[in-house]
């Protein structure tokens, strides 16, 4: 996994608290925030989420699918509120 945050955030995630994540939401927030984003010639427009806690900007975690695959396929793996202290994750389906 890598982040899109600060790398002393990547050390300290294992303290944070995780919540899951219905997989057929979690495909709905891949979809809506990473593949929604927009260009207009002079202004790109990605859509943030905020954390539902405390409203900040939360840091998203991609993971890259097939590797070996001269683009690879990014997918969003976690979600990150640095101040909530708050890891979101898909639930797995032996959960």
């Amino acid at each position: 996994m890598s982040t899109t945050g600060p790398p002393d955030l990547d050390a300290d995630l294992a303290s944070f608290a995780v919540r899951s994540v219905p997989f057929d939401e979690w495909v709905d927030i891949d979809t809506i925030v990473h593949r929604s984003s927009l260009t207009s010639g002079d202004f790109d427009y990605v859509l943030r989420p905020l954390c539902p806690d405390c409203g900040s900007e939360i840091e998203i975690e991609y993971e890259t699918l097939e590797p070996e695959a001269d683009a690879g396929r990014e997918v969003i793996s976690a979600l990150v509120c640095a101040n909530c202290r708050v890891l979101w994750e898909p639930e797995q389906p032996d959960q």
